[in-house]
């Protein structure tokens, strides 16, 4: 017979008094923490900057942010005000340090381009929110083992503290405050459910029992004004993956709606469409290569049912104009070469 109750424990291989010291230890943001975040900043700025993940992932590897929030948790769940406070002030001093750092790095760098690396960063969901909360319990988890070094790694670069505070950095130097505003939030999110997190699961493992006499008043206190905050921090998340899946669900549409166009118009020429929202209104831009074709824009904005609530803007490259235009008489060219080879390919599929 399977024991679940062994199966499901959670043990500790350390005492509470080790843990203590392991959580104090790592609040402190100074000498080799210090020069840690810095370089870690240098090297997710340049990746953000480049689109490149691997120097992103290499630099949340490294990064020291996570010490001074699961401090403050563990301290609050305790009891222990000398642990809060000195993991609030740890946690500010870092994000002074973290922002300026990414903000020269922006100020000095050539490129200000908006990569798609950097986009990422800037629109926390809800999702995030859960993902920053199982990191919380899994990095506790991690420091209440005596060789937790992998789970820390893992934790660090699911929860992405390090990429959030490169974003607000490149939209304080570039002044874009949707960056600015929005890396920001990412982050602080990623910090509180991170806390919220450590505080939970320091309750379920008995370390608020040990440390802290039993007060029902205060507990309910602490509870309450956690749940509170959770839900005000939540709040614009929601709102964010609300936008989010209605965008996506735009694209969806936007991509069966050129299909059925291309099957029905095999010879009309769409060269590229974006579908975008604006101002609560759903768009779809398509470009045609040319308007050899005789479809009315009527036509194909009554194509189909499925666009009924989209505004379709049709733009069209002339006939006259692309004659004029090498580049897009070349492009025509290779269309139609390459239009004779899937004929040619498909009579000799047929023959064989």
């Amino acid at each position: 017979m399977i024991d679940f109750r062994k199966l499901l424990i959670l043990p500790r291989e350390e005492d509470e008094e080790t843990t203590f010291s392991e959580i104090q230890e790592g609040i402190f943001f100074r000498g080799h923490n210090l020069w840690l975040l810095v370089i870690s900043m240098g090297i997710a700025c340049v990746g953000l900057n480049t689109n490149s993940s691997a120097a992103v992932i290499g630099a949340m590897l490294i990064s020291p942010l996570m010490g001074p929030i699961v401090g403050a948790a563990f301290g609050l769940s305790i009891g222990n005000r000398h642990l809060i406070r000195l993991g609030i002030v740890n946690w500010i001093l870092m994000i002074i340090v973290a922002i300026f750092s990414s903000t020269m790095y922006f100020l000095i760098s050539p490129f200000h381009a908006e990569t798609a690396q950097l986009e990422s960063f800037k629109t926390a969901t809800i999702f995030d929110c859960f993902l920053a909360i199982l990191g919380g319990f899994a990095w506790f988890l991690g420091i209440v083992r005596k060789e937790a070094i992998k789970v820390i790694a893992g934790v660090a670069v699911s929860t992405a503290c390090i990429p959030p505070l490169c974003t607000a950095g490149f939209g304080l130097a570039n002044g874009n405050w949707d960056y600015f505003w929005g890396g920001f939030y990412y982050y602080l999110i990623n910090c509180f459910f991170i806390g919220v997190g450590t505080f939970i699961l320091s309750i379920i493992l008995g370390y608020q029992k040990f440390y802290l006499k039993k007060n029902k008043v205060r507990n309910l206190r602490t509870y309450l004004l956690i749940s509170l905050i959770s839900i005000v921090i939540l709040f614009p998340s929601v709102l964010l993956t609300k936008k989010k899946w209605n965008l996506e669900k735009l694209k969806e549409r936007s991509d069966n709606y050129i299909k059925n166009i291309k099957a029905k118009h095999p010879e009309l020429a769409i060269i590229n469409y974006e579908a975008f929202q604006d101002k609560g209104e759903n768009f779809l831009k398509v470009t045609v290569l040319n308007d050899s074709i005789t479809l009315s824009k009527k036509t194909l904005n009554d194509h189909d049912n499925m666009v009924r609530d989209i505004h379709l803007i049709w733009r069209y490259s002339p006939r006259q104009e692309n004659n004029q235009n090498p580049e897009v008489k070349n492009l025509q060219t290779q269309i139609s070469a390459l239009q004779e080879a899937i004929e040619q390919l498909k009579s000799q599929n047929n023959i064989n």
